[in-house]
């Protein structure tokens, strides 16, 4: 019955959860000794328990860890079995596409970028084949056609002015997901739809750019730049459901391993205000958040573009090579950290 169902899902969802895990912690220890190394972990497992109202009801865990699986199976040297993992993951939710150009680039540097992309082709053929009898475009077309999700950047300022008496604007259900309406937001929704497009261009061309500067990067530096156009795809996006904080924990869990722990550490933080939201302190997320709750939501929203942000400004030194204590090199790995963070 559907009760069998569910507890076969939330189950299988923990056994992903626990997989999850187990990367972390074996990039953890593929990296050195030092207590930084347990970090990944730590930082999951202390903000997974503020997703726990939706945590595993979600398939969400399942195109995280297929990425997760993608980034330790290319800095493994296995860019052939990276490439049909991010196939796959495409197949199961779109938004690991953004990852194929830098990790192109970073194959192209190894001389590696036949096997990647053979990977990535075996993986997206069955995708393709099976466009002539199930039409999976129309689920793009369907989510490009929706308003301004509540949670969503443009929607939260919509509803802060609205608390503020500064507009008119109103929580409607739609479908299955509650959206704010009204003229301001009717107005801003191509421009919204606009930003996210040239946001997430952008930052994978920027990250694409770093990429051509890391011949061969530590598992830390791969996440740092995969989480890039990641955020953008996240903070900018139209529809900002609560479960794509999902997506984002693993990569930023990584990306403290190496460079500036404190930027990606933001995505933890932003984790923890999730409870706040939703389903919300005050029970008001089906009428539309109190005031307390909406600033809660905004500071959520500008946290995840701060990170995007400096993320990006971060690339910029990369490629410009400008910072010279971020080890892209091959070399400087072996001289920073003693190969203690590659794979054998």
């Amino acid at each position: 019955g559907g009760g069998n169902y569910v507890d076969g899902f939330m189950m299988l969802a923990a056994l992903c959860d626990l997989a999850i895990r187990g990367g972390l912690f074996w990039a953890a220890m593929r990296h050195g000794k030092s207590l930084r190394s347990l970090l990944p972990l730590v930082c999951y497992c202390v903000s997974v328990p503020f997703l726990r109202f939706f945590f595993l009801q979600r398939y969400d865990l399942w195109p995280a860890l297929i990425c997760v699986a993608a980034l330790l199976l290319f800095c493994a040297e296995k860019p052939a079995w990276s490439g049909l993992a991010i196939a796959i993951g495409i197949g199961v939710k779109v938004y690991p596409a953004v990852f194929v150009p830098p990790l192109f680039i970073l194959a192209l540097r190894q001389g590696k970028a036949r096997r990647f992309s053979a990977g990535l082709i075996a993986g997206l053929s069955p995708i393709l084949l099976l466009s002539f009898f199930l039409p999976w475009w129309r689920f793009a077309q369907f989510q490009g056609a929706r308003g301004l999700q509540c949670e969503s950047l443009a929607a939260s300022l919509i509803w802060g002015l609205k608390r503020a008496g500064l507009t008119d604007a109103s929580w409607v259900f739609v479908t299955r997901w509650f959206e704010v309406h009204g003229s301001l937001a009717s107005a801003l929704v191509p421009w919204a739809r606009a930003l996210f497009i040239a946001a997430v261009v952008f930052s994978v061309a920027m990250t694409s750019c770093a990429a051509a500067h890391c011949p061969k990067p530590s598992i830390g530096r791969v996440a740092r730049l995969l989480l890039g156009p990641l955020l953008a795809f996240v903070a900018f996006n139209q529809v900002l459901s609560p479960q794509f904080m999902i997506w984002l924990l693993p990569l930023a869990a990584l990306g403290t391993l190496e460079g500036n722990s404190w930027i990606v550490l933001g995505i933890p933080l932003a984790t923890v205000l999730t409870p706040v939201i939703f389903p919300s302190f005050g029970g008001n997320y089906g009428r539309g958040l109190d005031s307390l709750e909406t600033v809660v939501l905004i500071t959520r929203n500008f946290i995840l573009v701060a990170v995007w942000w400096l993320l990006m400004k971060e690339q910029w030194q990369i490629w410009r090579n400008r910072n010279p204590d971020f080890p892209c090199f091959s070399h400087d790995i072996s001289r920073t950290s003693n190969n203690a963070n590659k794979f054998p």
